[in-house]
């Protein structure tokens, strides 16, 4: 459909004249013509000043300053605008319409290139509930800076009866994504302490009555993973008691009967590696008027080992005089489990058109997107703690002081810590002509709309992010 609101274009000579061959039909009202155009308008060209009044003869330098007098009156006049770089983002409030393509001599030329050019946004459209619109003019908005962010070059937001006409779009690069960190290397678990050599213990004429020995202590843990505590001996005839367990819980190693060695504990299970970040998607979501990069997911913290359980301690003797066996080593500690790594975040978006909760009519234009913004790439997870040896049973203690050989067992070791799960990488941007948010339609006819190249997906030790959409349209219901 044709909007009412396009003010005619002809070509003439004179005020109130004009030729036969219009540049657009002229609307039913007709206005008064000088020299081709209407009178009651605003003109901009680069060679203007915006303290102007801003007439053909007397033309504002900037389009901002033109729609700022175009808009102070009622109803709001359009904005003719001369060939020329006009670097300004710029907001169109309802009832404007901005015209370019003209010459030096208020001309309407194929050669006559009006563009403006400015950041992202470069052009809005914001709550306009009358008509509005471009035509004629190229919309180029600057590449995005800060990671993850778009570049739009026509925003148009809770507004109706916009109007694109014979436009060319050409949105700047999405910026990329921000790397994630790295998860820190986790504590290890210290060495369990070796059993102690067994000793006469009797009180008879002619005996040591010696001071019954202790099983080795279990090694430590930063994160509470400590090894069990060594078995305590046998004294004469009695068998040796069994390693207290390491935490998780591990089993400590089964005391030797008379004149038997101690068992060894069982080594601390390894801890659970830390679950692995998702990769970031194709592509993200709109939250009203802001993209939202496909992030990549963190990784999960490792899991905890367990601590080496104690060993047994070792039988008791009767030969000559009763002896104890030497007692148990210690477990060694668990390693503690890796820090978990940060994702990377998402590529922002090259898009041409944005329209959220409008309506827009995209007529005879050219909208080419950029190139969407690389995701960052997912750190990697720290390592995990390594287990601390288990201690080594008791030693014998002698032929003078243990007549019988039952020694204590060696503790078990400490389990591995798992290693912390790696950050996804970040989804790379899309790269989208017009995207349509909320309960945006837009129509386009007789428009060539074409998707750029998305954005590479961050790497990652794990799971990468995934390589950013290329479409003529993200969102849109029909054209």
């Amino acid at each position: 459909m044709r909007f009412g609101f396009l003010v005619a274009v002809v070509l003439g000579v004179g005020c109130g004249s004009a030729d036969s061959n219009p540049v657009d039909a002229a609307p039913d009202t007709g206005p008064t013509l000088c020299d081709g155009l209407p009178c009651a308008a605003i003109y901009v060209a680069p060679t203007g000043s915006d303290a102007a009044a801003g007439t053909k003869d007397a033309p504002s330098l900037t389009i901002a300053a033109g729609i700022l007098k175009a808009a102070a009156t009622r109803p709001a006049l359009a904005v003719f605008v001369q060939a020329g770089s006009y670097a300004e983002a710029l907001e169109v409030p309802a009832g404007v319409t901005i015209y370019g393509g003209f010459d030096a001599s208020w001309n309407r030329a194929d050669t006559a290139t009006t563009e403006i050019t400015g950041v992202s946004p470069a052009v809005t459209f914001r709550s306009n509930t009358s008509p509005s619109g471009l035509d004629r003019v190229t919309v180029k908005s600057s590449d995005a800076a800060q990671p993850g962010a778009s570049s739009i070059a026509v925003l148009v937001t809770g507004s109706m009866m916009v109007e694109l006409r014979g436009v060319t779009l050409l949105p700047g690069n999405g910026a990329n994504g921000s790397d994630g960190t790295a998860g820190s290397a986790a504590t290890g678990g210290t060495v369990g302490t070796r059993g102690n050599p067994g000793v006469e213990h009797e009180g008879f004429l002619g005996c040591n009555n010696r001071t019954i020995p202790v099983g080795g202590p279990g090694g430590n843990s930063a994160c509470g993973r400590g090894g069990g505590v060594g078995g305590g001996p046998g004294i004469g005839g009695g068998g040796g008691t069994t390693g207290s367990p390491g935490v998780g819980p591990t089993p400590g190693g089964a005391g030797g009967a008379e004149s038997s060695d101690g068992k060894p504990g069982t080594d601390g299970a390894n801890g659970t590696p830390g679950v692995l970040g998702a990769g970031g998607a194709e592509a993200g979501m709109f939250a009203a008027t802001l993209y939202m990069p496909s992030n990549g997911g963190n990784g999960a913290a490792g899991g905890n080992a367990n601590g080496g359980g104690g060993g047994g301690g070792g039988g008791g003797g009767t030969s000559f005089c009763d002896s104890t066996g030497s007692t148990g080593g210690g477990g060694g500690g668990g390693g503690c489990g890796g820090g978990p790594a940060t994702a990377g975040t998402g590529g922002g978006g090259s898009f041409g058109l944005v329209a959220t909760d409008s309506q827009v009519s995209l007529r005879s234009s050219t909208v080419t997107a950029g190139l969407g913004g690389a995701g960052g790439s997912g750190g990697r997870g720290g390592n995990g703690g390594t287990g601390g040896a288990g201690g080594g049973g008791g030693p014998y203690g002698g032929s003078s002081e243990q007549d019988d050989r039952g020694n204590g067992g060696p503790g078990g070791k400490g389990g591995t810590g798992g290693g912390g799960g790696h950050g996804g990488g970040g989804g790379g941007g899309p790269s989208a002509a017009v995207v349509c948010a909320g309960t945006a339609t837009v129509l386009s006819p007789q428009s060539t709309l074409a998707g750029g190249t998305g954005g590479a997906g961050g790497a990652s030790p794990g799971n990468p992010g995934a390589l950013g959409l290329s479409t003529r349209s993200l969102g849109c219901s029909f054209f």
